[in-house]
């Protein structure tokens, strides 16, 4: 696991914030859900089958010193929020609260054009100087936008053996 040994390696030297994204990434994400997501189907993000082998290397990353593993999700609505923060509290209790960053889409001003920056605009926002960060993410187009910004941004299969 190449990405892996790289956090190990920069957490020797300054803290690092690893932000999972979930949808597709540590928990499933199934092809012609988007319109019970924009429908605010009642109960689609808490009946999500987890991604096993990541929330394994998500908590072994969480164990390591210097290492933070944060969520970083969006969702349209403020109750899909707290459904994503319920499956967390069941799946992936080794991440604190605290590290949990869920962007509601619907409180947000975004377009087409710069919703891919989201983000890692958020990321900039929550990380400090003596930090760095990584995403880890399913959707290329945010992956490149977030690598436009500065930050390391890497699809989910490069923390898979």
């Amino acid at each position: 696991m190449i990405l892996f040994d790289k956090i190990l390696e920069m957490a020797k030297t300054k803290k690092v914030k690893v932000f999972f994204d979930m949808d597709g990434t540590c928990a499933e994400f199934k092809s012609g859900e988007k319109n019970d997501i924009l429908t605010n189907k009642k109960g689609l993000f808490l009946d999500k089958r987890p991604i096993k082998t990541v929330l394994k290397v998500m908590e072994r990353l969480s164990k390591i010193p210097n290492v933070e593993v944060c969520i970083l999700s969006n969702c349209h609505y403020q109750e899909q929020k707290e459904e994503k923060i319920e499956w967390l509290r069941k799946f992936a209790p080794f991440i604190i609260p605290e590290n949990i960053f869920i962007i509601v889409l619907s409180n947000e001003n975004y377009t087409s054009d710069n919703k891919h920056f989201l983000k890692g605009n958020k990321i900039k926002k929550i990380l400090s100087s003596d930090e760095t960060a990584f995403l880890i993410e399913d959707d290329h187009r945010v992956i490149k936008a977030t690598q436009s910004l500065g930050i390391d941004a890497e699809h989910v299969s490069m923390l898979i053996e």
